[in-house]
């Protein structure tokens, strides 16, 4: 279930592979697909879920949704392609579905796994620098 996730962005990845031409877009967009899973679900996921381990299954993980969404919301990398009422929903049903198999299996290794398909998938560094408008460099 955390990887069906995952691999939604590859579309994005499909139609827009070609910005990743030069070094200084596919170098970020590596580092940050491999290195930003592993922080943001050790805190998500990990530390916040395990906080509200008292609270019910449910509460905890609609309210940690809810931060993760707007955190990436108000918090994140203010791209065009990242804003807006889109992005508040795709992550907080990731945040939903990722917490729910946190809660299942409880590890975080599909999490991090997922979250690497999507920065990965998703282009991040290039849809950080709004390069699906800009074009190639």
């Amino acid at each position: 279930m955390a990887l069906i996730i995952g691999i939604l962005p590859l579309p994005l990845f499909l139609m827009h592979y070609e910005t990743l031409d030069v070094w200084q877009v596919w170098l970020p967009w590596i580092l940050l697909a491999l290195i930003n899973p592993w922080l943001e679900e050790f805190y998500w996921r990990g530390l916040l879920l395990n906080y509200t381990k008292n609270w019910s299954n449910w509460t905890a993980i609609l309210f940690t949704s809810s931060v993760f969404a707007l955190n990436h919301a108000v918090f994140g990398v203010n791209s065009e392609l990242n804003s807006g009422l889109t992005v508040i929903i795709s992550t907080f049903i990731m945040g939903v579905v990722w917490g729910l198999v946190f809660k299942k299996t409880n590890s975080l290794r599909w999490m991090i796994l997922a979250h690497f398909l999507v920065d990965f998938f998703n282009l991040s560094a290039a849809s950080f620098l709004d390069l699906y408008e800009k074009g190639n460099w």
